[in-house]
């Protein structure tokens, strides 16, 4: 049987080697058909996996694998970058220490736990790692760079600006850590200094897309919008997005538009989407014909959105077209300036048929203000931990002489238990359960005197459908808040209720009680 099954190995090899991936496949499956648990031929199907782009079965049989046979660090560590590919960071950062218990000072293990351990939110057992991976390697500036953005993870901001210094030294030439030093920066209000490390990586590399656009938005964020809009089209270059389009079809507003179709395609979030598609009649005023695309679930809600000639969702066929422009990229191309950004009244309407069907929900109750609220925003939002708070949080809010209504169509499971205790006792309604799309939350909305929202896709609704809106914002904002002010430019019902110290909400909460408990229904 082991002479057979060595048989079996060897030719699976030479199958392999020949790019018969199908009959090594098969002769792999025959070994473990009678050794489920044979550890090579589960590391050959993981090989064999990864020839075929298939990451997520390769780390299931590398792990499998590690499981039934001796491997060394070598192999250990590239199971576990396999497992980093597919995703499964609990699985490569077990990886990553089994193979640090062969080799305790292996510096490609070090930094390959501590990157996968801070994707798990495990921050102090990464720190662990880079302190020991720092020690083993004092003069690596990639080191030193990624220890920088763990301490910023974990608030200890002084820290992490002399992490990113100390690897500025050790390579003046470090264009990344340049740049987060600059975000860091930034994010301690200390402006002047953050556009100096913006400077210093784009005279190391002009072509620097993350300099770029986040030069771009610190400029944006101060108000600096003729050179904000400019630069902000660098976003396309980062390798973050990719808009789809031949850049040959690209509106730069340069092109005559008159008698020309226009495609007008969404490119971030629903916020973005909201925020931005007031430009349009721009274009059709300028004799285009608009198609606007937009995401799915915000199709309910802007299909029959004026001076666009067609709405489509994401999924739809997109027609013939002339020339194409995300939407965010419109004010640089109508080249618009600060008192450009406004609307006199609101651009988006809630379905009337569909605010009927809410309007049993306050059949029975007394006339107190109606305020909902959205405590939370997308998870996977590159700046989430900042906006965003939990509903614990909100809770002296809710104490308040005011039906609440929860905003939120995807609760977080840290949230369920809290949102189930306070519906229970009458405090805030949970209404996710009817909140499908967009078209249902505005519909919500328009019955309601206030929302409170953090920065998120409820906001910019709110906004749009001309209701009141309190904003809940943290110590550095999103670029499109501006600083030092309380009122909007984008939205003329907008209230904006600012941290004091980052990560602090108190002060927001208290400000919020006292403007609910000031506030009267007209």
């Amino acid at each position: 049987m082991i002479h057979d099954i060595d048989h079996k190995l060897a030719a699976a090899r030479r199958h392999a080697e020949a790019g018969q991936l199908n009959d090594a496949t098969r002769l792999l499956h025959e070994i473990l058909a009678r050794v489920p648990d044979h550890g090579e031929a589960l590391e050959g199907l993981g090989y064999l996996a990864i020839r075929q782009q298939d990451y997520a079965g390769a780390a299931q049989h590398l792990l499998q694998a590690s499981l039934h046979m001796p491997m060394s660090a070598d192999q250990l560590d590239f199971a576990a970058q396999v497992c980093q590919t597919a995703g499964r960071h609990d699985s490569a950062a077990d990886l990553f220490e089994r193979s640090l218990a062969h080799s305790p000072n292996r510096a490609a293990s070090l930094h390959g736990a501590a990157m996968s351990l801070m994707q798990l939110g495990e921050l102090d057992r990464a720190q662990h790692m880079l302190t020991r991976l720092c020690a083993i390697q004092p003069d690596s500036a990639e080191a030193h760079y990624n220890r920088g953005t763990l301490l910023g993870r974990m608030g200890r901001y002084e820290d992490e600006l002399d992490a990113y210094r100390l690897a500025i030294k050790l390579n003046p030439r470090f264009v990344s850590a340049h740049v987060n030093l600059g975000v860091a920066l930034r994010d301690l209000l200390r402006f002047d200094e953050a556009l100096q490390q913006f400077k210093k990586a784009l005279a190391v590399n002009p072509n620097d897309a993350g300099a770029r656009t986040n030069r771009a938005q610190t400029n944006l964020l101060l108000g600096e919008f003729e050179h904000g809009w400019r630069e902000y089209e660098w976003r396309w270059r980062d390798g973050a997005q990719s808009h789809g389009f031949p850049a040959s079809t690209l509106w730069t507003g340069a092109q005559p538009i008159h008698g020309k179709t226009i495609l007008v395609h969404h490119e971030q979030g629903f916020g973005d989407t909201l925020q931005f598609v007031r430009f349009v009649d721009r274009l059709s005023a300028a004799g285009a014909r608009v198609v606007l695309r937009v995401q799915d679930a915000l199709l309910p809600l802007l299909r029959r959105y004026p001076d666009a000639a067609e709405v489509i969702g994401e999924t739809h066929h997109t027609p013939f077209f002339d020339y194409h422009v995300p939407l965010l990229s419109l004010p640089f191309a109508l080249k618009l300036r600060a008192h450009d950004l406004g609307v006199s009244q609101a651009y988006l309407h809630a379905d009337e048929a569909l605010v009927a069907q809410w309007r049993e929900l306050f059949a029975t109750s007394a006339r107190r203000p109606r305020i909902g609220i959205a405590w939370s925003g997308s998870r996977t939002h590159l700046n989430d931990r900042n906006r965003s708070m939990s509903l614990e949080q909100l809770k002296p809010l809710l104490e308040a002489d005011a039906d609440f209504f929860a905003l939120q169509p995807d609760v977080r499971e840290s949230d369920r238990a809290a949102l189930a205790q306070l519906d229970r006792m009458g405090k805030l309604r949970d209404v996710s359960a009817r909140l499908t799309n967009f078209a249902e939350t505005a519909a919500l909305i328009d019955s309601l005197d206030v929302v409170i929202s953090v920065d998120t896709a409820v906001a910019h609704l709110a906004g749009a459908l001309g209701k009141p809106v309190w904003i809940a914002l943290p110590l550095v904002p999103d670029w499109r808040w501006q600083l030092n002010r309380s009122d909007s430019p984008w939205y003329s019902e907008a209230r904006l209720f600012r941290q004091t110290g980052r990560g602090d909400w108190r002060g927001v909460i208290a400000a919020l009680r006292s403007a609910i408990d000031a506030f009267h229904p007209t």
